[in-house]
């Protein structure tokens, strides 16, 4: 098994799917316990559309209260909450989202679904993509490299330029897991592609690409691209603030910048989304407020999926912080 790098975030794609969202203010982190479905990760079983469904936006009514209707894009949530046989996860964009459970398969279970799946019918090449995410969830990214080579050469070529749903996000998803493997050169070449055939969240893993690489730079430049477009793009507000909070090259530092950024991110996302308050955490300390980046950095442990994940790393972080210094990333050596 591959360690896999502590990351800030990168987006995995691979279908549109339909949900319900559910209104009013967001739930405070979730803690789950061992039978509960909160904090686990979990995939989508088909690249299908999921029909909106009816959920109460308040407990207690008897009449339900129809939701919108949204696409989500991302390869694999994290559940937030659950509510008999739907959970609640987070869009990119912060909004809580209701899922079937029949809906999803667990991590631990997905590599197993999709390898049968694959057998079942073969002209579908999607759960190759799935896979493949699973894969490197499971730490595993050399095994998720050959999935997404199959993916790729399976795919049927579509139009382009502009999205192409197939071919896109393979070489997006493969881009994102080369520069796991600290093949940068490779991973670029990926992302640029998936850029070219118009699929947005390939610049963002660009960027974190770039980011590992240690060229600077052309990270901030993809970050700065995308909120040019979208200030209000949760995941480049906070790679951006990452960048800002962390780089261990003093020129592109800048404590308030980085709490600015990272606080609407949070803000964006309810403030329980552990990744989002692990960066603000960093940003407070670059910016010289120790005692929040204390407080903050408690809270991003309080989130049960984010502490399983990348607990250890964050608890250095948090003694850190009590000693009264930042935290500073370093550049990975490619292999």
């Amino acid at each position: 098994m591959t360690a896999l790098v502590s990351r800030r975030e990168a987006l995995a794609t691979g279908l549109v799917v339909t949900v319900g969202v559910l209104g009013g203010s967001a739930a405070p982190v979730p803690k789950g316990d061992s039978k509960s479905w909160i904090g686990k990760t979990v995939l989508p079983k088909k690249a299908d559309p999921i029909g909106a469904y009816y959920e109460s936006v308040q407990p207690g009514k008897d009449e339900p209260v129809r939701t919108l209707s949204r696409a989500l894009y991302a390869a694999s949530w994290e559940v937030k909450a659950e509510k008999d046989e739907r959970i609640q996860v987070l869009d990119t964009d912060g909004t809580p989202c209701w899922i079937e459970k029949s809906r999803v398969v667990p991590l631990a279970d997905a590599v197993d679904f999709f390898t049968k799946a694959i057998q079942d019918n073969e002209k579908d090449v999607y759960p190759y993509n799935f896979r493949g995410w699973a894969k490197y969830l499971l730490g595993k990214p050399d095994d998720a490299v050959k999935d997404f080579d199959e993916f790729l050469k399976l795919a049927p070529v579509g139009p382009g330029p502009g999205p192409n749903p197939y071919r896109a996000v393979g070489f997006s998803n493969r881009g994102l897991v080369l520069a796991e493997l600290r093949r940068f050169d490779a991973a670029i070449k990926d992302l640029n592609e998936a850029v070219k055939l118009g699929h947005a969240p390939a610049q963002l893993n660009r960027g974190w690409a770039y980011e590992l690489k240690g060229e600077y730079k052309s990270a901030n430049a993809d970050y700065t691209a995308i909120l040019a477009g979208n200030p209000n793009d949760v995941l480049a507000l906070n790679n951006s603030a990452w960048l800002r909070a962390t780089c261990p090259v003093e020129e592109f530092r800048d404590g308030k910048a980085a709490v600015k950024f990272a606080k609407r991110a949070c803000e964006l996302t309810g403030n329980r989304e552990g990744g989002y308050l692990d960066t603000l955490a960093a940003a407070h300390a670059e910016a010289g407020d120790f005692s929040a980046a204390v407080k903050t950095q408690e809270l991003a442990l309080a989130d049960q999926g984010y502490a399983r994940k990348c607990g250890e790393d964050a608890q250095k972080r948090l003694q850190l912080y009590k000693a009264r210094k930042p935290f500073r990333t370093e550049p990975l050596k490619p292999q």
